[in-house]
């Protein structure tokens, strides 16, 4: 072992605490000597069981630890740290003379991250524990970044739920009822009900065709703004949508656009006004046939694409009995585990064989098959869905 090595400057190394394990004490002590001349603090321990008790009671930032040790060797050490949350991170380097690639092989695979022989050179084993302990370092940053990103999430998803209505309103012979299940913390999906004069009721189903954060900012203005034109043109759902698209065209450079469906509902007559600004088309059955009645199809392009984009109205008449599906393509585009889409046939099947229960129960129905079909398979995108039906005693 050489020990002709200089002492670096203090305030360049980086600091850490080191738990140093060998048997062997003159080992031992030149481990300790070198590390603490280097600015380090340094607990040697002359055991495998000591070692085990010393970072549970206290977790070192690395560990040097030798193989060939009495009752528990390095290798069962390493074990049990690793399987232990308080532990189970911190970088472990074998220290041995054993230089045959299995227990070199071996010391990999029960976790170490670097693999040192004797007789060692202090050089190596100083450069060696600097480079573990600037990886860990910036490991611990990156863990502590990651907890920040997510509890931010975490907080932006909150405040974006409380964009969308906390109950449904009360409609004198009908029933509204929606629900959404985001893929993310935050979602580019969403839907609102507007109270608009005369009695109307604005209905707004929109996804924005995008994921994360940057779509959950783009949902956030897309929002705003329906709401803000809805009440300037309550009547006119064809003006809101193509004043929010002219507003989105001209105020964001991002390559972001959303689709919305806008719908004006006069509950006392069942006349439903509306626009679909390149939306999956919302579905109208007759409740006690389970008849498709209607797609309300598209009437102009998502909103944020072109700004002469001019959208046009249609017109629907809901009697007693029945029934529209509002959704977003989370639902008809889920995947199963064979790759297959849920797709809009089989969202007919589902409300036809649901179709006497009551909107909640209809929605919460119509979920559960979704989420049945794609069985294991992870949830891609947000999921948003909304029932509108006349009691069928009017």
């Amino acid at each position: 072992m050489t020990q002709n090595y200089q002492k670096n400057n203090l305030e360049n190394s980086t600091k850490g605490d080191i738990l140093v394990v060998d048997d062997t004490p003159a080992n031992l002590r030149l481990l300790s000597q070198m590390l603490n001349e280097q600015g380090y603090q340094v607990r040697p321990v002359p055991d495998g069981l000591l070692a085990f008790a010393a970072a549970l009671a206290k977790a070192p930032d690395l560990v040097l630890l030798d193989i060939r040790m009495p009752e528990m060797d390095g290798y069962q050490v390493c074990e049990k740290l690793k399987a232990e949350n308080s532990t189970k991170d911190i970088p472990i380097i074998f220290i041995s003379a054993l230089d045959a690639i299995q227990d070199k092989v071996k010391a990999f695979t029960v976790g170490g991250v670097d693999y040192i022989t004797k007789p060692f050179h202090v050089e190596e084993v100083l450069a060696r524990v600097e480079t573990h302990l600037a990886l860990r370092k910036l490991q611990a940053q990156l863990e502590s970044a990651n907890t920040k990103m997510a509890q931010e999430l975490a907080l932006a998803g909150k405040v974006q739920k409380s964009f969308f209505p906390q109950e449904m309103p009360n409609i004198p012979g009908w029933q509204l009822s929606f629900t959404m299940k985001s893929a993310r913390e935050t979602s580019g999906d969403f839907f609102d009900t507007i109270p608009l004069p005369r009695g109307y009721i604005g209905i707004v189903m929109a996804d924005v065709v995008d994921k994360g954060v940057a779509a959950a900012l783009f949902m956030a203005l897309s929002w705003s703004l329906i709401r803000t034109y809805a009440g300037d043109f309550p009547a006119h759902p064809e003006i809101a949508l193509t004043s929010v698209n002219r507003r989105l065209v001209e105020d964001t450079s991002a390559k972001q656009f959303v689709t919305a469906f806008f719908a004006v509902l006069d509950p006392a007559t069942g006349r439903l006004v509306y626009s679909n600004a390149g939306h999956p088309p919302p579905i109208v059955f007759k409740a006690n046939t389970g008849e498709v009645i209607q797609r309300l199809g598209l009437t102009g392009k998502p909103l944020g694409l072109f700004e002469e984009e001019i959208l046009e109205q249609k017109v629907v008449e809901l009697g007693p009995g029945d029934l529209m599906v509002i959704y977003t393509d989370g639902i008809t585009e889920a995947q199963n585990e064979e790759s297959e889409f849920f797709d809009e046939n089989r969202l007919v099947e589902s409300v036809q064989s649901h179709l006497e229960f009551p909107a909640q129960n209809l929605v919460d129905a119509l979920l559960m098959d979704v989420q049945s079909f794609m069985g294991e398979t992870p949830q891609s995108d947000d999921i948003a869905l909304a029932i509108l039906t006349q009691d069928s005693d009017l």
